[in-house]
């Protein structure tokens, strides 16, 4: 029989495997290991959950990306997300990504960013789905109402994000980036790859993996109907040609939002 293997852990029992293994992904050092179990003590966070759709060995976790691993956590009662820098990371530290994530809540954009570290940012946990099993999981009555309320709030979130002059960077892989709530709330995640110091994409990037390419965009097709293709293309030149609001309004009646 397979050992059990607890899934909640007290900081503290970081430093064992299997944890340590990841808490320091790929290489734990004890330096390494140490050093992240002190930080994460020093946000408040006393427990990690070894839990979410990603597995890694005899674990789980919530995702992992080229700049760190997003573990779900425990602060005190509350439930958080922790992003642990990888130790092969080419990022010298998680203070960019920090400085992103505030512009982007400032923005009224994304989990809220509750602390951060060298190697560990502190953040709302975000319960949802990302988008392709999401919309595969819509059935019934009022699905075809749901995505386009769900739509309309992620294209007005790429056009705040726009206004304020923060370029996510990643959204043309939406798949990846973006949660759906039960309620069908969106929230764009993951600010590692954003800038605020070149021409931003959000909208346009949002809009064309919503409805423009990609397998995403047949699954959204059978939902809400063909998609008038040049005349979506003639809005978006629109907007970036500095018409922004005239451009949003028109995408949002055009798709009859």
């Amino acid at each position: 029989m397979a050992e059990t293997i607890p899934r909640l852990v007290p900081v503290e029992g970081l430093a064992k495997e299997p944890y340590r293994a990841l808490i320091a992904y790929p290489r734990p050092t004890v330096d390494a290991v140490d050093e992240r179990i002190n930080q994460l003590s020093q946000l408040g966070v006393d427990r990690i959950d070894f839990n979410g759709p990603l597995e890694m060995g005899r674990l789980s976790v919530l995702g992992k990306g080229v700049v760190g691993l997003v573990f779900s956590g425990m602060a005190g009662g509350d439930r958080v997300a922790v992003k642990i820098r990888r130790v092969d990371s080419r990022r010298a530290s998680m203070s960019r990504e920090a400085e992103m994530m505030r512009a982007a809540n400032i923005a009224g954009i994304g989990p809220r960013l509750l602390g951060s570290s060298h190697d560990v940012l502190k953040m709302e946990f975000v319960n949802g789905q990302t988008l392709p099993p999401w919309i595969s999981g819509l059935k019934g009555r009022g699905t075809r109402a749901r995505v386009r309320a769900t739509f309309k709030m992620l294209l007005e979130q790429g056009a705040r994000l726009d206004a304020y002059g923060l370029d996510h960077g990643e959204l043309s892989r939406a798949h990846k980036n973006v949660l759906v709530s039960a309620e069908g709330q969106p929230t764009i995640l993951d600010y590692e790859s954003a800038s605020l110091m070149r021409r931003v994409n959000n909208f346009t990037s949002i809009a064309q993996y919503l409805f423009l390419s990609g397998r995403f965009s047949h699954r959204v097709i059978r939902v809400l109907g063909p998609v008038p293709r040049d005349e979506l293309l003639s809005y978006l030149r629109l907007y970036k040609s500095g018409k922004t609001n005239d451009a949003l309004e028109a995408v949002i009646t055009m798709l009859r939002f």
